[in-house]
């Protein structure tokens, strides 16, 4: 009776374990589940208001009023939304570096302000020319289908006009490092044969020189604490940028929108939209929408949204 007795306590002591590990088991998932939808709920949040930072770029490009027309020379701009802190920065695309149209030298120095040596520079822009020409004759350090192949690349030179930016990550010779710091400088809506320096970034405005990356940083921050120039004229191309003070007017009609959205709790959302401004004549849309990715945000992105 006693051994009876023993083992069914012990069968109980047993139940009793299984059921209290299969309620834990119930409350981790219910736990995690209900973290899953807070964290969705959150990106959620964070992606429209970064759609609402690209609405409100769009709206402030369109102003009547030059006093609060944005400025599309990669000055950065900040609003509060539904919670989140939206900062936008917006680049008109003339003021890019366009590899369909860019001149032998400005793809060097654009090259060289990246941190290129002067070999490396000169073979990229060998390179890129190779890739956007339509023979199969190499330029003299550049690289057509036979040294792809060499290199055992599962793509060749596209031997015509490059066809979106990301492009140049697939150019013979280019380093992963090299393409992440000439990604937002580069475009191929422009068709400017050199980066228009009322409105080009460090690198794309040190492209137009001698690639002084520092002399050219110096320039674009003294522009961008200047008020624009409404009907600014083209700056003139010269050999130095210090004796010269740049001012940006209003812009062309394509634009670059670049929208991080970060809320309290840390979550971010960001975007990146290329569009075309249109006339708003009958039921045509103000702008179309050329380009768009989504992308997230470094730590130094988030705390200063600025190239």
């Amino acid at each position: 009776m006693t051994l009876v007795r023993g083992a069914a306590l012990l069968f109980a002591l047993w139940a009793v374990a299984l059921l209290a590990a299969l309620l834990a088991g119930l409350a981790l998932g219910a736990r995690s589940e209900g973290e899953a939808a807070l964290n969705l709920y959150s990106q959620t949040r964070a992606r429209y208001a970064a759609d609402a930072g690209v609405a409100r770029a769009i709206e402030a490009l369109r102003e009547g009023d030059p006093a609060r027309r944005w400025v599309p020379d990669g000055r950065a701009y900040q609003f509060e939304f539904d919670g989140a802190r939206v900062q936008v920065r917006i680049d008109d695309v003339s003021g890019q570096v366009d590899l369909n149209a860019a001149t032998p030298q400005v793809l060097t120095n654009l090259f060289l302000a990246a941190g290129a040596d002067n070999q490396q520079a000169q073979a990229l822009s060998d390179a890129v020319q190779d890739w956007r020409d339509a023979d199969d004759l190499p330029h003299a350090h550049g690289a057509e289908a036979d040294t792809y192949k060499r290199a055992g690349l599962k793509w060749q030179p596209r031997n015509g006009p490059f066809r979106t930016s990301d492009e140049l990550a697939r150019v013979y010779g280019m380093s992963d490092a090299l393409y992440r710091k000439l990604a937002d400088a580069v475009t191929v809506y422009s068709g400017r044969n050199f980066p228009d320096p009322q409105y080009a970034g460090p690198l794309a405005l040190a492209a137009t020189r001698d690639g002084d990356l520092d002399a050219a940083t110096r320039a674009v921050e003294a522009r961008r604490a200047h008020a624009p120039l409404t009907g600014a004229a083209p700056a003139q191309i010269q050999t130095g940028i210090e004796s010269q003070t740049l001012v940006a007017g209003f812009g062309g009609i394509t634009q670059e929108i670049r929208s991080l959205a970060i809320l309290p709790d840390g979550t971010q959302s960001g975007q990146d939209v290329t569009v075309r401004l249109t006339a708003m004549t009958g039921s045509l849309r103000p702008y179309a929408v050329l380009g768009w990715r989504r992308f997230s945000a470094t730590a130094e992105e988030a705390g200063a949204n600025s190239r």
